[in-house]
């Protein structure tokens, strides 16, 4: 923990109102409700949860989400996956390219700790893993990535099963499971969300097919977004792994959630007003990070209970907030809350969140997987 962390380690207790500004809080009560949500649907139509650490990156919201009823937990990057196989020893879906022998060490020392399943795309990422796996004498469980639309990674079906079949040939290690996707080119607008789920529906059952045509295994089919989440059993996965459903922001409150589900606040205060017509605060881009909004909004991040007031630039240390001329200038040393426009860059900035219930701290999270990018 750094030094301003261990300077608020006695939060515990203390009014929000009264933490060192600037500061994550989490509204705890919001937050549990998210998690409900999203257990329950998945519960109701048959599909096994994998949320994706990435938004929050702490154990402690990681062990609610598996309370609430998560199979497991996604990870992107090999060092998030090695933190939360520490933290939690839970079953892990690590669903990004592990290219590199660092990176392939420390996945297959994962895959000896925890159950593993690994989402593929190329036999150049693929190979390096099974062989590690095997001189581990352990198995992770392989997903062939399909792209559906975003245009980021995976393959083709066609492509899918030929990788499909290369697996099956390299003697132990990966054990194919089934087809992943992500469709997180579908988001902010509802009918652009349901008619593009019906395209990953097709892309879904046209590969799984395939696979079954040609033998190979196709139980699992993991996909989903936090966009799409309430879509997913609209299509033949039987897994889900939205991340930032969890604490929402101003991109992802959208649809079946709103700007009141959002359980992340940037506690910030006023530190100058000297221009006309301007204030600023103190949250920049080193704390809400420089994540756009959503399409029709402006700024920086939403100012909550203060309409009229935006933040319209960041500095690194400066939020340079505008006041529209019906509104009420903020005072120097008043405080404000702050919706950020992308939860997930937002957090990974901090080493602490502060989980909040009617406007008390009580408890302190460690962001654990803070800067786990390798």
């Amino acid at each position: 923990m750094s030094a301003a962390a261990a300077a608020q380690a006695s939060a515990v207790g203390l009014p929000v109102a009264e933490l060192e500004t600037p500061a994550l809080v989490i509204e705890i009560d919001r937050l549990q409700r998210n998690l409900s949500r999203a257990a329950e649907y998945a519960a109701a139509h048959g599909l096994d949860l994998y949320p994706h650490s990435k938004t929050h990156k702490t154990r402690e919201i990681a062990e609610l989400q598996l309370a609430a009823g998560a199979a497991g937990l996604t990870t992107a990057k090999s060092t998030e996956a090695e933190i939360f196989a520490s933290a939690l020893g839970a079953p892990l879906v690590l669903h990004y390219p592990v290219v590199g022998p660092e990176k392939v060490a420390r996945v297959a020392e994962v895959a000896g700790r925890v159950p593993l399943t690994i989402a593929l795309d190329s036999v150049e990422a693929a190979e390096p893993i099974a062989e590690a796996l095997r001189a581990r004498g352990t198995e992770a469980q392989a997903l062939i990535e399909l792209d559906v639309g975003l245009a980021r990674t995976g393959l083709d079906p066609e492509q899918a099963l030929e990788l499909g079949r290369a697996i099956g040939g390299f003697g132990g290690g990966l054990r194919l499971a089934g087809l992943s996707c992500y469709p997180g080119h579908l988001r902010h607008d509802e009918q652009v969300v349901e008619a593009g789920i019906r395209e990953v529906d097709s892309t879904l059952e046209r590969a799984r097919g395939m696979f079954e045509e040609a033998g190979l295994d196709c139980g699992r089919i993991s996909g989903g977004s936090t966009a799409t989440l309430f879509h997913s059993h609209e299509t033949p996965m039987s897994e889900i792994r939205p991340g930032n459903y969890a604490l929402l922001d101003r991109q992802e409150a959208r649809g079946e959630f709103e700007l009141a589900d959002c359980a992340l606040h940037v506690h910030t205060t006023v530190v100058s007003n000297a221009v006309p017509g301007r204030f600023i605060v103190d949250a920049g881009a080193k704390t809400l990070s420089e994540a756009g909004p959503p399409p029709g909004a402006g700024g920086h991040a939403e100012v909550v209970g203060r309409d009229g007031l935006e933040i319209e630039l960041l500095s690194e240390e400066h939020g340079h907030g505008v006041v529209g001329a019906d509104a009420r200038p903020p005072a120097v040393g008043e405080r404000l809350e702050l919706i950020p426009n992308h939860a997930c860059t937002c957090v990974n900035l901090h080493d602490l969140l502060y989980a909040a219930r009617d406007g008390l701290v009580e408890a302190e999270l460690p962001v654990i997987a803070r800067g786990a990018v390798r």
